[in-house]
């Protein structure tokens, strides 16, 4: 017979939490297609992003007020994970923040501007991987690759094209992922409240 009892609420709460982080970044993301110039196909690009991330920050809402009727307690081995989970995810999102913080001020330091921001998606693709032995998610590992790759083609195309049509590429490849990341979430968050 499954098991019927209804998720706890730690669970409804950290994916609510990654659907507000991938609110954010997408949005973010997808308006960097704005560097190629205001043409129609950069801003509908702009404006999914945005509606995407209404939808994200929706169900994040919703897994809040779910969460209230989830039982709080998790058993001795779920909170020791979470425990370790949260640790190495908050060592990795502090590593990451520090990285883009000092790369973003040495390039605007010595000079190479136009390099910040595919560092930063190369930075945030890097940062997946040790997010998928955290979170046990393949798809993480599919994200770091496709975000990793996005960055080393936009620092390498920063000698044959404009930094303008290099961030606007690198910004709506990037956008691309967080959505995609965005998009499981809601789904899996859709799981979690029909189980309730």
């Amino acid at each position: 017979m499954p098991d019927t009892t209804p998720p706890p609420r730690a669970l409804a709460h950290g994916i609510a939490g990654g659907l507000v982080l991938m609110a954010v970044f997408t949005a973010w993301w997808s308006s960097d297609s704005l560097y190629a110039g205001h043409r129609p196909a950069a801003v509908a690009f702009t404006a999914l992003g945005a509606a995407a991330a209404v939808v994200f920050l929706v169900q994040a809402v919703r897994l809040v007020r779910a969460g209230r009727s989830m039982p709080r307690e998790l058993d001795a081995v779920d909170q020791e994970h979470r425990r370790r989970s949260g640790r190495t995810f908050g060592i990795v999102f502090a590593a990451e923040g520090l990285l883009i913080g000092v790369a973003a001020g040495v390039l605007n330091g010595t000079g190479h501007a136009e390099y910040v921001l595919p560092v930063i998606a190369l930075i945030v693709g890097l940062h997946f991987y040790p997010m998928a032995w955290v979170f046990q998610r393949r798809l993480d590992l599919w994200l770091a690759t496709w975000v990793t790759l996005v960055g080393v083609v936009g620092v390498l195309a920063l000698s044959a094209a404009s930094r303008d049509q290099v961030w606007a590429w690198v910004g709506v490849a990037t956008a691309l992922a967080t959505a995609s990341y965005g998009t499981y979430m809601v789904h899996y968050g859709n799981r979690l409240l029909r189980s309730v």
